[in-house]
């Protein structure tokens, strides 16, 4: 994999300077520059003169908000990959996030080593959330009981294949490390989501693996 390079932007400026050495200190081998930024509108500046690979961004900043931040980015840059890193994991601010083409949504009590590993993860095609959020998205729904798990409907529908691959779309896995994994063409596999997608009733890749994680689909397969 190519050195990438990074933007972070946050309004604290300990945060930022204190990120950008750490990273740059322990990403020697994922990145090649790491820019910051205060605020959204330095932010759009420099995605389009310093060309990050990836924006790594609070969402509460002032002035222009991370999220719109995020809506101007894709619209100006729509190759660029924003991952959302804030102290906020409420459900409907991981929605606004991902609906408007986030790939990941960090809480900043992740570990440096962590927030790199979601950058690496991210540059390679996956949705990188933190557990919380997983959470969150699973709806807190239900609390899992293997004795009395309740089994979807759309479950039966699925061939064992399609099965294997929502499992791994629950995990946050590309469709090319789906394809390399399970050792089929990148086509096939993006048949195969394009038909899991329509069999349990969703739109998109973050929807699909709400559903999975919901549904404890791991568990589902193993009984």
């Amino acid at each position: 994999m190519k050195l990438a390079k990074l933007l972070i932007v946050d309004d604290q400026k300990l945060i930022l300077t204190s990120l950008q050495g750490i990273l740059m200190d322990l990403g020697k081998d994922i990145l090649s520059e790491i820019a910051i930024a205060s605020d959204g509108n330095e932010a759009l500046r420099l995605v389009g003169s310093f060309l990050p690979d990836l924006v790594l961004m609070d969402i509460f900043m002032p002035g222009i908000s991370g999220l719109e931040t995020l809506k101007l980015i894709k619209e100006e840059r729509p190759e660029t990959k924003v991952l959302m890193l804030t102290t906020f994991g409420y459900d409907s601010y991981v929605k606004e996030a991902m609906g408007n083409g986030a790939c990941g949504y960090l809480l900043k009590d992740t570990t440096p080593q962590e927030v790199l590993d979601s950058i690496k993860s991210a540059l390679q095609g996956r949705i990188v959330l933190s557990q919380p959020v997983m959470d969150a998205l699973a709806g807190k729904v239900r609390v899992f009981n293997p004795q009395k798990s309740v089994v979807p409907q759309w479950f039966y529908l699925l061939t064992e294949k399609e099965k294997s691959i929502l499992l791994l779309i629950s995990k946050g896995l590309s469709n090319d490390e789906i394809a390399n994994q399970l050792n089929l063409g990148k086509n096939t596999v993006r048949n195969y989501v394009s038909l899991i997608y329509d069999k349990i009733g969703v739109k998109d890749r973050l929807h699909a693996m709400r559903v999975a994680i919901t549904a404890q689909i791991h568990t589902l397969i193993m009984e």
